[in-house]
């Protein structure tokens, strides 16, 4: 996209509506890789002592693959998470792009945020984040 000239890798408002059109297909296509990876068999090797199996099978029942769990108590009540969490965990962002950078959308598009677009393919992130660019390039 930025050897064809339609994303400016410098401009921040095509960086965000990057992230909006294309991340939450990524991460679609992430959770069904791995998916996939953990639920596929790993074949025996000949010469080769290493684990085989279903691998998500031989996390949650290492004793079916003659091991143990390498699994511990936590040193702290979950209480003590709970708070560490609350104080130091910071929230994905629902949209993929900056907060900040919906209210433009929004603005600009004329739409509630639950009325965005959300795309479904490279295809149609493409098509969208040529829209947002267009809409957003002429402000």
């Amino acid at each position: 996209m930025v050897d064809s000239g339609l994303l400016r890798d410098d401009d921040l408002v095509h960086l965000e509506c990057l992230r909006f059109c294309f991340i939450p297909l990524m991460q679609r296509d992430l959770k069904s890789f791995t998916h996939l990876w953990n639920s596929h068999r790993i074949r025996q090797q000949r010469h080769v002592d290493a684990p085989n199996g279903i691998p998500i099978v031989m996390y949650y029942q290492p004793e079916a693959y003659g091991t143990r769990g390498f699994s511990f108590r936590l040193p702290c009540e979950l209480e003590t998470i709970d708070r560490i969490q609350e104080r130091y965990f910071v929230k994905k962002p629902q949209f993929a792009c900056k907060g900040d950078f919906i209210p433009v959308l929004e603005h600009v598009c004329e739409m509630q945020r639950e009325q965005l677009p959300v795309p479904e393919s490279i295809e149609s992130a493409t098509s969208l984040f040529l829209a947002f660019t267009e809409i957003l390039d002429g402000y």
